[in-house]
């Protein structure tokens, strides 16, 4: 069968998918990502075929609205900045109208037998929709958009369905797919099939300095993401040096854009920027992770074993991710709006490292991740979900 991969522009949303992809191409099956041509490198240097849609001035437009966010919150007194329900519509249905005609003209071409989404990629449902094709979502990690935007959505977009021939608007999908073990998951999500989190954080080489011992000292790995460096993170670094310096024996790794770099200034000995490299390919030499909250990130930390710290910035997808965390007892949590400062940081750091609970924890979620599904089991179920386009394939094979 074919199958139709695609995501919004954010690399976390395309990474969970990696590995279902990876498993349906080693079945036998023609996988393709269609994407905004930033979205594409990254893709494919995943292993991804792809196929462009919208354009650059499209995300050109999405990272100044971020930009905008960060600001946004940055302006409320001891409080997280959230959108309403009426700015997301708006910008579903600006969103979707720049890439659904390239989404129909390349879907009418390729004629996919099953699409594979994650939850905030509403042009592909319609694309199911239209096509006549069952669409699953895959979850990126801890949300409960996926669940609490479906009215919201399907009202959004009700006349963009329409105008494609799609009256009944946008539909149900077929399956959903979660990625987060056991407990991690908001209560509040709808069911979902479980899969096994399987890191993958990008393509890249065993960094040198990784097989390297460490002299005694424990190293913590600091990973603020490519879009919380660019929206105010470099600021969050600074605070974060200040704490680690002070603590004994710690060195810590800051994966960094070289072109970051020159605006972060000096630091601290210990506190040491390294080119980014994939967090799984050096993970298991670390004590712990610090992140801004990213899924992939938290989920990879767990599937190390790695007891973590959330220091999540501006996005109310990232503080949700830290609410997990902590709820879930693998880490520790200091939302924004609590404004930690680096002492704040370096007693949490301290609390990782070296009480014995937060691993612990982390260990016991690792080992339930490892029982779930892996993705190579969930393909005969995706086989299943295709059954019905069996006269479409028929047809294309003459």
């Amino acid at each position: 069968m074919r199958v139709l991969f695609a995501a919004v522009s954010v690399t976390s949303h395309l990474l969970p998918m990696v590995p279902l992809a990876g498993a349906l191409r080693a079945a036998g099956h023609e996988v393709i990502l269609v994407g905004q041509p930033d979205l594409l490198p990254e893709a494919e240097a995943a292993g991804f075929v792809t196929a462009s849609v919208g354009s650059a001035q499209l995300e050109a437009e999405r990272r100044r609205r971020m930009a905008q966010l960060a600001e946004q919150q940055a302006a409320v007194p001891g409080g997280t900045w959230q959108p309403t329900w009426d700015q997301l519509a708006a910008r579903w249905r600006e969103r979707v109208n720049g890439v659904l005609d390239d989404y129909l003209e390349i879907g009418r071409w390729w004629r996919p037998d099953l699409i594979v989404t994650d939850p905030l990629e509403f042009s592909a449902r319609v694309l199911g929709g239209a096509l006549g094709v069952p669409v699953v979502v895959h979850r990126w990690g801890p949300e409960t958009m996926s669940t609490e935007a479906a009215g919201p959505a399907r009202r959004a977009l009700a006349e963009t369905c329409a105008r494609v021939g799609v009256p009944d608007g946008l539909g149900d999908p077929a399956l959903v797919i979660d990625p987060c073990p056991p407990g991690l998951q908001f209560p509040e999500a709808a069911p979902a099939q479980a899969v096994r989190h399987v890191p993958f954080n990008g393509a890249g080489s065993v960094p040198e300095w990784a097989h390297r011992g460490t002299g005694g000292r424990r190293r913590v790995c600091v990973s603020l993401g490519s879009m919380p460096a660019d929206l105010g993170g470099l600021a969050l670094l600074r605070t974060l040096a200040s704490a680690l310096a002070a603590l004994d024996r710690v060195e810590a790794l800051v994966p960094l854009d070289p072109r970051l770099r020159e605006q972060v200034g000096e630091l601290p000995d210990s506190v040491r920027v390294v080119d980014p490299a994939p967090l799984n390919l050096f993970l298991d030499g670390c004590a712990a992770v610090i992140h801004h909250g990213g899924s992939g990130t938290a989920l990879t930390a767990i599937a190390h074993g790695l007891p973590q710290l959330v220091l999540p910035q501006f996005s109310p997808a990232l503080a949700m991710c830290g609410e997990r965390v902590s709820a879930t007892g693998v880490g520790l949590n200091l939302p924004a709006d609590t404004r930690p400062g680096p002492a704040e940081i370096a007693t949490a750091v301290r609390t990782l490292l070296d009480d014995p609970g937060p691993r612990a924890r982390a260990e016991e979620v690792r080992r339930t991740m490892v029982r779930q599904p892996t993705p190579a089991a969930l393909v005969p179920r995706l086989e299943s979900l295709a059954v019905g386009n069996a006269p479409r394939r028929e047809a294309r094979s003459r």
